[in-house]
């Protein structure tokens, strides 16, 4: 294995970062029996591991994120904030597939030895986490303090409590769920998109199901598009949210692969634990919904918690309350920071309980022994 890593200075809001590329000059074997010669992973690392590296956090990105945790969760992970650089050291890894510093869905094509190499294999949420599991050793980490993740990320960190329990003593899953059918209708239709070589209309049918209809009507309203374009003198003159839409869909189309896109929509929609894969979990385990997210409706997250709790998992459910939409768990910052909190510190309570009852205890039994 290789090894190349580099330190770098975050924003002042922020902790240094160090960075690690991992090259693994050996066979990887898919979920799909297709198997790549190699294997490269890049690794952030916010906050400073303890000595026995007991303070880990592990943090899975969303779909188009990158393992630099501070560029989209800037304000929820800091010193002092919810995700507290100064307690623990937060560990990212960019997804195998993914095209942040990882082996790439386009680069893939290159590295297939079961499978045309001019094709993209198929990759699951369960080869994702399994790639992860491979550097971990290399740090010197045995157990996570907690694995937390949201969309995508939130089903990764459920797949990771059900493959590998041992490894973390808490999960949190932020808006994340098997896709429902409606999902599963979303992801195809960007897919399509995607074959006819248009990543910016993918972009802009997935921007519309990470907001919801309030935050729209609020934002944009019916209003006429702010660059002047009045839309009642031409077809073409757009309203101010279709305006929005291309923005986003433009941008996008500089800054993410297009075959990355389409390999990890697709191990979304892959992604539903069995029972038996929900009974292996051992850890606790905090679902948390999003009350205006029609993509992972909070019904559907309440539920899931519901068939966790019936398959034996200790599981609370949570509830960011906000108009944001599914991506209320990046753009809310500090409802997303509240329900963190409240989570991460119940922990601390549940302990701190425990041991002043003991230590009550033990005061009353010493004034029995010496009465």
């Amino acid at each position: 294995m290789a090894v190349k890593s580099r330190l770098q200075l975050l924003l002042p809001t922020a902790t240094d970062m160090f960075e690690i590329d991992f090259k693994f000059n050996e066979p990887f074997t898919l979920e799909s029996g297709e198997v790549l010669d190699s294997l490269q992973l890049r690794c952030t690392i916010y906050g400073k591991l303890n000595e026995d590296k007991s303070n880990a956090v592990l943090v899975f990105h969303a779909l188009t994120g990158s393992s630099r945790i501070g560029d989209w969760w800037n304000g929820v992970m800091c010193d002092g904030c919810a995700l507290d650089t100064s307690e623990y050291a937060f560990v990212c890894v960019n997804y195998l597939g993914s095209c942040y510093g990882s082996t790439s869905a386009k680069s893939l094509k290159k590295l297939g030895k079961s499978y045309k190499k001019s094709e993209l294999p198929l990759v699951t949420v369960r080869d994702i986490v399994r790639s992860n599991v491979f550097l971990f050793e290399y740090l010197g980490i045995k157990k996570f303090k907690a694995v937390i993740g949201g969309s995508v990320g939130g089903m990764l960190a459920l797949q990771f409590a059900a493959d590998y329990p041992e490894l973390t003593e808490k999960v949190i899953s932020l808006a994340a769920t098997p896709l429902s059918a409606m999902g599963l209708a979303l992801n195809h239709l960007q897919r399509q998109a995607i074959y006819l070589n248009d990543i910016k209309l993918a972009r802009q049918i997935a921007m519309v199901t990470y907001k919801s209809p309030r935050q729209f009507d609020n934002r944009f309203g019916r209003k006429p598009n702010r660059n002047g374009e009045n839309p009642k003198e031409k077809h073409e003159n757009r309203f101010d949210i279709a305006g929005y839409l291309d923005y986003q869909g433009e941008s996008f189309n500089h800054r993410f692969e297009i075959e990355s896109y389409q390999l990890i929509t697709k191990a979304m929609d892959l992604f539903d634990l069995t029972d038996e894969q929900i009974q292996q979990i051992s850890t606790k385990v905090s679902l948390v919904g999003i009350s205006s997210d029609w993509l992972f409706p909070a019904d559907d997250v309440r539920n899931l918690a519901k068939r966790f709790k019936r398959n034996g998992v200790e599981t609370e459910y949570f509830e960011i309350v906000s108009d944001d939409g599914h991506d209320a768990f990046l753009s809310d910052i500090k409802e997303t920071s509240r329900v963190l909190k409240e989570i991460l510190t119940a922990e601390t309570r549940r302990r701190r309980d425990e041991f002043n009852v003991f230590f009550n205890n033990s005061k009353t039994v010493s004034k029995c022994v010496f009465a």
